[in-house]
């Protein structure tokens, strides 16, 4: 197996929307795509499977030697080191992941709204600025602040909806993203969300979230054209694949205390027809 598909296997088996919107991508956009995506999960893994905070130690001085051109002899950054050679990028974003995955390490409480913010950015905004030379290559040379936004806010769209996805799960493992304040703000009783009964204060915490995520989720849409022509129908295929969870918990009743939300192949089918005919009106396909 090459490097990039040893990335694309990450991919796929961790994230199936993703890759079955990405891989529609030119090949070497995808391959590039395939490597962020690859060294993205396996940062999360060293702390949500193995809980190893030594992992996250290692991928960052093996990160950062990557970017300094002494590679390690590993598929992961040999395909990564291709990539950035490939669009060329900076290893911000990449340090500041891992300096989230080191905060999910010794559970730094989240208490207000600004550090609920701050996470979301190092957990995936930092996903969009480093797919931001795949996906907008051109543009973010002549409307760099805009294309920032904009990827930031993708990716924390994403990051929330994967909150509220997964809070069975971290609930299970006593991690809490949800800030103290706004815990507080509706009343939210922890230990009554541990019986996994649905209260109207946890419906009307989710929409909440639901609501925030949807106002990043459409910051990117109105600005799609910012990216490559190429890469506009997979990331808003992504985008909308993502957001179809937040409809799922919605309609379910925010049972995503119960259990953790996918998409049927027929709802993918039908947010494919959504997509193409959203790009067709905007003159973009």
């Amino acid at each position: 197996m090459d490097k990039f598909s040893y990335c694309e296997a990450i991919l796929e088996e961790n994230s199936p929307l993703f890759h079955k919107a990405f891989s529609l991508l030119e090949a070497k956009k995808a391959q590039a795509v395939y490597a962020v995506f690859a060294f993205c999960r396996t940062a999360d893994d060293a702390i949500d499977v193995d809980n190893d905070i030594e992992k996250v130690n290692t991928l960052k001085k093996h990160v950062k030697s990557t970017f300094e051109g002494d590679v390690p002899k590993e598929p992961l950054f040999e395909a990564l080191y291709e990539t950035i050679m490939r669009y060329p990028s900076t290893v911000s974003p990449y340090l500041d992941l891992l300096d989230g995955m080191r905060d999910d390490y010794y559970q730094k409480p989240i208490k207000t709204e600004a550090e609920f913010d701050e996470y979301c950015f190092k957990a995936a905004g930092t996903l969009g600025l480093m797919l931001m030379p795949v996906l907008a290559s051109e543009k973010q040379k002549t409307e760099t602040k805009q294309v920032k936004k904009v990827m930031t806010a993708l990716g924390k769209a994403m990051q929330i909806t994967n909150i509220l996805r997964d809070v069975r799960d971290d609930f299970m493992k006593d991690r809490i993203y949800f800030p103290e304040e706004i815990f507080e703000q509706y009343q939210i009783n922890l230990e009554t969300l541990r019986t996994g009964l649905i209260t109207a204060e946890w419906r009307a915490l989710n929409d909440y979230y639901i609501s925030m995520a949807r106002g990043h989720y459409q910051l990117f849409y109105d600005n799609i054209a910012l990216l490559d022509q190429d890469a506009q129908y997979p990331t808003y295929l992504a985008a909308r694949f993502y957001e179809g969870i937040l409809d799922h918990i919605e309609k379910s009743d925010y049972t995503n205390l119960h259990k953790q939300h996918k998409l049927s192949n027929l709802k993918q089918f039908f947010i494919t027809k959504r997509v193409k005919k959203a790009l067709k009106q905007k003159g973009l396909m």
